[in-house]
């Protein structure tokens, strides 16, 4: 990735997310890592902090709007599985965003590959390009993008059946005794 020049970085990005920016200053900002930016306000910090709540608020209308049969916990379960920090890392690496990053010397473990970045990196890397994709072309880019990324797990999630057992125990009790215990 070192050897990539920014305006590869940049459109390579763009591509890879099929979005294209006006102000690729933003979409710099979201491809760098506090350990290379000259100060951390000109890394990607703040606008993975943003990006985490579009990702969320993306993420509950869509189940809202979808799942309109859904109780309120059984959409936290789903939305709680696909805002994930696993999920999220797991979407960079589909999308191929980790060659487009820039780190800080020595924060890259064993070969340099894709691998090798820590997940956090690579899902906070995500929750930046969201945010970034939401200032420079406002909500319903960042909601299209996060959908088409997002909405073949949210199925998936949302036809797994729960895995809180307490929960389920509570539904079962209540079918055959009419109260929960």
């Amino acid at each position: 990735t070192e050897s990539l020049t920014w305006e590869d970085r940049l459109a390579g990005c763009q591509q890879a997310i099929g979005v294209r920016f006006e102000d690729l200053e933003i979409l710099r900002r979201c491809l760098t890592h506090s350990s290379s930016a000259p100060t951390r306000l000109e890394s990607n910090e703040r606008l993975e902090f943003l990006g985490d709540a579009v990702l969320g608020l993306v993420v509950c209308d869509y189940l809202f709007r979808t799942y309109p049969e859904r109780s309120e916990g059984e959409m936290t379960r789903i939305r709680s599985a696909v805002v994930s920090r696993s999920t999220c890392a797991e979407v960079c690496l589909e999308l191929g965003l980790e060659q487009f990053l820039r780190l800080g010397k020595g924060l890259v473990r064993g070969t340099g590959s894709a691998r090798d970045i820590p997940s956090s990196i690579l899902a906070a890397t995500l929750e930046a390009l969201i945010a970034g994709v939401y200032l420079d072309g406002g909500y319903e880019a960042a909601r299209e993008l996060i959908e088409r990324c997002l909405a073949s797990r949210i199925t998936r999630e949302a036809d797994t059946e729960s895995r809180n057992y307490k929960h389920l125990l509570q539904q079962l009790a209540q079918k055959r005794y009419g109260e929960t215990p």
